[in-house]
């Protein structure tokens, strides 16, 4: 009777040993999916985290497309124009040519004048007829508007290396401007401080002006 007793107690004992078992096998089995999930998801990266890489490749992408002062001035100089194109601004590049276009054509409407008034001053000095006979200019009209074309000329010369040079003034001052860093995220923070006067010693309360740049 004992044994038979201790046989049923032992059989309890087994059947609860293999239910714990059973037990603890089904949860291993229903956590590890979840365990695997955890372990390959990336966490992820915070608003402001993403923000800055964002903006950092923009800048790098960015810097590398600028245009480069230099170069910019550098290929003014050789064609008027090609400036204003290489800083991505080709709109500008038929004002450019346009202005020293206009003061070339000075220069020859003001030398072909000179020319034509200075073989005519001196026919009237030899008493020979020339195109501006019937206008009767005589020896200082004649002269008056040689010196006049004259001047012109010089001046027309002058404007012609100042708008070549401001030409290419402009695109070395653009490709500069490009390489500025305009940031968007600029602010700023108002917070009390302590401000003294240097020459009394004594001081107050204030306010100051924090303006970060990201």
């Amino acid at each position: 009777m004992i044994s038979y007793i201790l046989a049923l107690y032992r059989l309890y004992i087994t059947k609860r040993l293999l239910m714990k078992g059973l037990l603890i096998g089904v949860l291993l089995v229903c956590t590890c999916p979840l365990f695997g999930q955890q372990i390959d998801s990336i966490p992820a990266a915070p608003q402001e985290k993403v923000r800055m890489v964002f903006m950092d490749s923009v800048r790098k992408e960015r810097k590398n497309r600028l245009p480069v002062p230099k170069k910019a001035l550098l290929y003014s100089f050789a064609l008027p124009g090609s400036g204003q194109v290489y800083n991505g601004h080709w709109w500008k590049a038929p004002f450019a040519v346009g202005a020293i276009g206009t003061m070339v054509y000075f220069v020859t409407y003001s030398s072909d004048l000179y020319k034509r008034f200075q073989s005519a001053l001196e026919d009237e000095l030899l008493k020979k007829p020339h195109e501006f006979t019937q206008f009767n200019l005589g020896v200082t009209g004649l002269r008056n508007r040689r010196d006049f074309y004259d001047k012109n000329r010089q001046l027309s010369y002058v404007g012609v290396f100042a708008a070549y040079g401001l030409v290419a003034v402009e695109a070395f001052v653009d490709a500069h401007l490009q390489n500025f860093d305009m940031s968007e995220d600029l602010s700023f923070k108002i917070k009390p401080t302590f401000q003294s006067d240097p020459r009394t010693g004594f001081g107050g309360p204030g306010i100051g002006i924090v303006v970060f740049v990201k």
